[in-house]
């Protein structure tokens, strides 16, 4: 008996895929689980339960995120969302980001176990003009972030955004995904 198979039986089972006997045995059951989950979680379907795949079904790890003083997480700067009007329109934040978004966020960065980098978060209006953004975008009040993740298709860190509970839209060509509450 494996106890790392036998833990991973137990989170498969309690989200709804059947892997089988817990016994801690990486069977036919318990390998169209994993296989299963890692398809509607947006991973690569390979049967194996590699660092994408553990920390996507142990999220219960990753909900435990906490604030630095000035709206920092462990995995980003509060910098990282200000407007990128460089100043010329507003003070960096005409609103504050949403924290569910934040912590959404924190998650996304720890199942992919590889830095997020934002390439939008917050805008003011002006600066949401000139890039192109929709009149009421969810970036002018701090409920949206554009990013990606090095070396991680688009297609799986949206799906990982979405298993979050977020809305994700992809800009496969312009290489980011758009993530929002």
């Amino acid at each position: 008996m494996n106890p790392f198979i036998k833990k991973v039986q137990e989170a498969l089972a309690a989200r709804g895929y059947a892997p089988g006997p817990i016994d801690g045995r990486d069977g036919p059951k318990t390998q169209k689980a994993i296989r299963l989950f890692q398809q509607d979680s947006g991973l690569d379907p390979d049967g194996q339960v590699g660092i994408l795949t553990e920390n996507r079904l142990f999220t219960e790890q990753l909900s435990i995120i906490s604030f630095d003083s000035d709206g920092s997480t462990p995995h980003f700067a509060r910098q990282e969302f200000a407007c990128d009007c460089g100043g010329a329109y507003c003070d960096g934040f005409p609103a504050e980001m949403n924290l569910e978004l934040l912590l959404k966020l924190e998650a996304l960065r720890n199942a992919l176990n590889v830095p997020v980098i934002i390439t939008s978060g917050v805008r003011c209006p002006t600066r949401n003009d000139e890039v192109g953004g929709v009149q009421n975008s969810q970036h002018l009040f701090g409920q949206a972030a554009d990013l990606y993740a090095p070396g991680i298709p688009i297609a799986t860190v949206a799906a990982i955004g979405e298993s979050l509970g977020l809305t994700a839209i992809r800009y496969d060509d312009r290489g980011f995904v758009h993530l929002a509450v």
